[in-house]
Parts: structure tokens; C-alpha cells; sequence
């Protein structure tokens, strides 16, 4: 086991571990050895975690420190194998007081194939094209990941998040901003209280729901359930889902588009109006109701819209 801990301590001069308030205008830096399919994990109290892909076997951090308070930051670095711990934190009781004048930044690179589990109290998430799992959790920034080939789970309580690309499932959850993620080929399951949904491609079925915003799915090729009670409702269907979809928004209107071919067991309200650009075999001739096959029947859609729907050609 391999361990250092770097602290910007003024008194602590009497060994190599640590660093004076000289130090503060200093970047902190550390090597590690490992192979492809080891883990990284930072935690800090306050600050932003930037994590990129480097061309060699080893795990690069680097962590800069500003501020009045600097000298009072400690950092502790520890190696277990191909397993790496970054700790950044200041000790004493008046550490929430001391972080207001802190400004921490950490920079790490990872070998191609690694895992990351990264978690901040106050700062900004940024991950790049990564073959592994992406754990990222901060409680006051904006999360953003690039093209990752394990799942996702991206949490913050103060910022919108975005995922490029990701192959395994994905989890996103923000209490005050958007969600956007790009091509998914997992499951999705993405929840904010205070902005918009936005997916490029759903692979696999999702469920998506916010309290504040519009959704979107430009390609969807599997079941969708979403609901929102501050916006409006979009999807297209590109291909022929296995499973069902139902669709709610006490806050706008829902579009769903359809390509050639595609079926649902429909069971459409709304307190304006429908219509669909496709013959449903309904009875009943209400402009708020449709209920039948469409296009031969399928999995069953369920559509409830306090504003009008339409069902549209693609």
C-alpha cells in the first residue's frame, strides 16, 4: 500500500508529506502506477474535478488551491493496488467558514479503461471518453461526461448534467437544472425538479420526468414513460418498441411522431383535443378521446395531456 498525505499547513515543515503556505501559490502533483481496469476515487469538500484519458498506464493528479484559507486545506492521497483515493479537505469546526475563501481544483488523467467515482460538495464535475463506470456526485455545480462505455450515474443538486454517450444504463438526477443526454443504449432514468429533458437517442427504454420543463426524444427506439407537470411533451418513434409508453403532461401539449409501420395500442385524452395523422379503429367520435389500434396495434401508448395531442407522420 502506497500513501501520502499533502498538507498546506504553515507549521508543518518538519517533513516531506506536507507543505508550507509557501506552497499555496504551488499545483500539488502525484503519480501513480496501474493498469487498465483500476478505479479512481476523489472526494472533496469543496471544488471541481476535471478527469480526462491519458496515453500511458498511470493516474496523473494534480490539484491546484487558492485562497485566504489555502494554508488550511489538507490533501490526502492514498494507492491500493490499482484502486486511487484522493481526499481534499479542511479539519477544525470552522471549516464551512474557511471554504468560502477557498478555490480548489482537481485535474486527474486515467489510463483508457478505468472506473471513476468522483463526489464534491461545491464545485463542477467534467469527464472525459471513458471505458468504464462514471459515478459523479456534487451538491453544487453542473455535471458534464463524454462518451463512456459502463453506466452513468450523475447527481447534483445545483447545475444541469449532460452525457455525451454511453453504452450500459444511465441515471441522472438534478434538483435545479436540464438534462441532456446524446446517443444511450441502455436504460435511462433521468429526473430534474427544475428544467428540461433532452435526448438524442433512446436505445433502451426510459423513464424521464421533471417538475419545471419540456421533454424531448428525437430517436426513440424503445418504450418511453415521461411526465411533466411545467411543459411539453415530444417524441419520435424511429423504430418498433417491445414495450409499452405512456406519456403525461398537466402543463402543455404532447407530439408523438411515428415512423412507417410502427403500431401501439392507443389510449389517448385530452382536455383540448386529438389528432393523428393515422386511422385508429375507435367508435366513439369524442375530440378528447382516442381509443383503439394504430397501424395494427402494438404495445400499448398512453397519452394524457391537459393541452392538445398529435399524432404525426415521420
Amino acid at each position: 500500500m502506497r500513501h501520502h498525505t499533502a498538507s498546506l499547513c504553515a507549521l508543518a515543515l518538519a517533513t516531506t508529506a506536507h507543505f508550507s503556505a509557501v506552497a499555496q501559490a504551488e499545483d500539488i502533483s502525484r503519480e501513480f502506477e496501474v493498469v487498465d481496469g483500476g478505479r479512481l476515487e476523489i472526494d472533496l469538500e469543496s471544488g471541481g474535478i476535471k478527469v480526462q484519458v491519458g496515453e500511458s498506464n498511470m493516474v496523473r493528479v494534480t490539484v491546484q488551491v487558492r485562497g485566504a484559507n489555502a494554508d488550511q486545506f489538507e490533501l490526502d492521497f492514498d494507492q491500493q493496488g490499482e484502486e486511487i483515493r484522493v481526499r481534499g479537505r479542511t479539519p477544525g469546526k470552522h471549516k464551512r467558514y474557511n471554504n468560502r475563501d477557498l478555490a480548489v481544483e482537481v485535474r486527474a488523467e486515467v489510463p483508457k479503461r478505468f472506473d471513476l467515482k468522483l463526489d464534491t460538495s461545491g464545485g463542477s464535475i467534467e469527464v472525459g471518453d471513458v471505458d468504464g463506470e462514471v459515478d459523479a456526485d456534487t451538491a453544487g455545480g453542473s455535471i458534464f461526461i463524454g462518451r463512456v462505455t459502463g453506466p452513468v450515474r450523475a447527481d447534483t443538486a445545483g447545475g444541469s448534467i449532460e452525457v455525451l454517450a454511453s453504452v450500459k444504463d444511465v441515471d441522472a438526477d438534478t434538483a435545479g437544472g436540464s438534462i441532456d443526454l446524446g446517443e444511450m443504449q441502455g436504460s435511462i432514468k433521468a429526473d430534474t425538479a427544475g428544467g428540461s429533458i433532452r435526448v438524442e437517442r433512446a436505445l433502451g427504454p426510459s423513464r424521464l420526468s421533471t417538475a419545471g420543463g419540456s421533454i424531448t426524444v428525437k430517436d426513440a427506439r424503445a418504450g418511453v414513460d415521461a411526465d411533466t407537470v411545467g411543459g411539453g411533451i415530444k417524441v419520435d418513434y424511429t423504430a418498433q418498441p417491445a414495450d409499452h409508453s405512456s406519456l403525461s403532461t398537466t402543463g402543455g401539449s404532447i407530439t408523438v411522431g411515428l415512423a412507417e409501420g410502427i403500431g401501439f395500442d392507443l389510449d389517448a385524452r385530452s382536455d383540448s383535443r386529438i389528432r393523428s395523422a393515422f386511422a385508429v379503429d375507435d367508435d366513439e367520435d369524442d375530440p378528447k378521446r382516442l381509443h383503439g389500434r394504430l397501424n395494427g396495434g402494438g404495445p400499448e401508448l398512453e397519452i394524457d395531456s391537459s393541452g392538445r395531442v398529435r399524432i404525426e407522420k415521420r
